[in-house]
């Protein structure tokens, strides 16, 4: 019987998960790529680039998502049971609720490991696979696209004014005006034309432009002046046509492919054996460049890191021999003498001021490698941190669907979330130790996870309006004895009246 309810709760479990899982991995594509919008818009990416860049982006939010996905199955799984009283048959049945919780528990201990090697092995490749994609597409010129009126200078070396576009696809123009900018002399040759007509050829490579009735001019002066000819009275050459093409390259808008090695060196790109060689390659750099510090800065202190008078005292007179040389003393400027102490006090705290900087980012690139080494761990153990979370809270809720299990399920991954990202700020600012600001969200909501587990056990009705008014009128009733109790025990004084008296 238990193997066979296992099996029913493995199975009422695996639909939820996998639905919220795509669900949860789509929802936070959105956010990636709407991040990204301004990088990929107008640049004519085919939709192989696009569907890189999906899956790219699917694969690096995976290990972010299943804690939310296992959070949310475990609640609508448990909230169903709940909600049509099959948990309540299996304890009437003698099975109790951990036993229940057992197959969720060891699929979401499955899931953790899997997540940590997922984000180990899978996601620095692909962080490798989409940062190099991305900057080749940052890198990539706009696709073509003239506008009337306006001067186009995505093509090298030239600009481009056209006054109308006519036809279906804007091929033929009308009024057409180009700087050629070559020669890197100014606008010494222009082209303009009445009409023309605008094409490409060579599976797109090369954009062709037919002029028809127009002139070109080129100012030869510049060339002149800049070749000795002063003494030339030829300024202009102008010349007509009926008709002429003008062949255009469009390999600036193809996108190159660049050599993914360039990113390989971040800590995005490592997995946790690099990342702990990283580390001690760091720590190893900073002991010894805070030891060579002081070997550094001892030539720049000439008195302070001298031998004292009484190290010269406690020496053996015997062995220093006298000397009978004469040196005239001279008298130091008092002005120059300020004015060479103000440099030099001025060079040392800027070599001081270099150093701590540099030792500063010894201190935050070893931080920041921590973090990104403890993440792969923290992100695995949300796993069952929210399992934790969600598959009592469903017991005790005992609503499935998608309406209130979701917006607790929102609740708790907003708040893990923030406290993870909080903690990492100040991880890497050095506000806090690494292993507490990167644990701390999930120590937190385990605590909340177990305190609600003790209620599930305990068939707590937390979520239940009634259970809140019982307490409230056990709370009037303890205070209305207390009350009654201090106003017995308290002790009266009267006061004696003018008979007493």
């Amino acid at each position: 019987m238990l193997k066979k309810s296992d099996s029913l709760i493995l199975g009422a479990f695996t639909g939820p998960f996998i639905l919220t899982t795509t669900v949860v991995v789509f929802v936070l594509l959105i956010n990636t790529i709407t991040a990204h919008l301004d990088d990929l818009m107008g640049k004519g990416l085919s939709w192989i680039v696009f569907a890189k860049l999906i899956a790219f982006f699917a694969m690096n939010l995976l290990p972010l998502a299943l804690p939310l996905a296992v959070l949310l199955a475990s609640l609508i799984t448990f909230g169903n049971l709940g909600e049509h009283n099959e948990l309540t048959a299996l304890k009437s049945s003698g099975v109790s609720l951990l036993r229940v919780l057992r197959p969720i528990f060891l699929f979401s201990l499955f899931l953790a490991v899997f997540s940590f090697f997922f984000n180990d092995k899978v996601v620095p490749w692909a962080n490798l696979k989409v940062f190099s994609l991305l900057w080749d597409i940052k890198q990539k010129a706009p696709t073509f696209n003239v506008k009337e009126g306006v001067f186009y200078g995505g093509l090298p070396n030239y600009s481009i004014r056209i006054n109308k576009k006519m036809g279906e696809n804007g091929e033929f123009l009308k009024g057409v005006m180009i700087y050629n900018h070559s020669t890197q002399q100014g606008n010494t040759d222009l082209i303009v034309a009445d009409s023309g007509r605008m094409y490409m050829i060579k599976n797109d490579k090369y954009l062709v432009l037919e002029l028809y009735k127009g002139k070109s001019y080129h100012d030869q002066s510049v060339g002149n002046v800049m070749a000795g000819n002063t003494a030339s009275n030829e300024r202009f050459v102008t010349n007509k046509f009926e008709k002429t093409q003008i062949v255009f390259s469009l390999d600036a808008f193809d996108m190159k492919k660049t050599d993914e090695s360039l990113f390989s060196g971040h800590r995005y790109m490592h997995d946790v054996q690099r990342l702990w060689k990283d580390l001690d390659s760091i720590r190893t750099s900073a002991n010894r460049y805070q030891k060579e510090g002081l070997q550094a800065m001892k030539g720049s202190y000439h008195y302070h890191l001298r031998i004292g008078q009484d190290t010269l005292l406690k020496r053996d007179t015997s062995t220093i021999k006298p000397t009978f040389q004469v040196k005239q003393i001279e008298t130091p400027n008092p002005k120059q003498v300020a004015t060479k102490a103000l440099q030099q006090a001025t060079n040392v705290q800027a070599v001081l001021k270099s150093r701590k900087d540099q030792h500063q980012f010894y201190l935050r690139s070893l931080r920041e490698h921590y973090i990104e080494l403890n993440k792969k761990f923290v992100f695995a153990y949300a796993c069952i941190t929210m399992f934790l979370i969600g598959a009592p809270l469903g017991a005790i809720i005992k609503k499935g669907g998608l309406g209130l299990p979701v917006l607790v399920a929102i609740i708790f991954f907003v708040a893990w979330h923030v406290l993870t990202i909080t903690g990492e700020k100040w991880a890497k600012e050095g506000v806090l130790p690494v292993e507490i600001g990167m644990w701390f969200p999930n120590a937190t909501l385990m605590l909340i996870g177990l305190y609600f587990l003790r209620q599930a056990k305990n068939d707590s009705r937390l979520f239940e309006s009634d259970f809140y008014y019982v307490m409230r009128d056990r709370f009037l009733e303890k205070w209305s004895k207390k009350k009654v109790q201090e106003a017995i025990t308290k002790p009266t004084i009267t006061k004696p009246t003018n008979q007493e008296i």
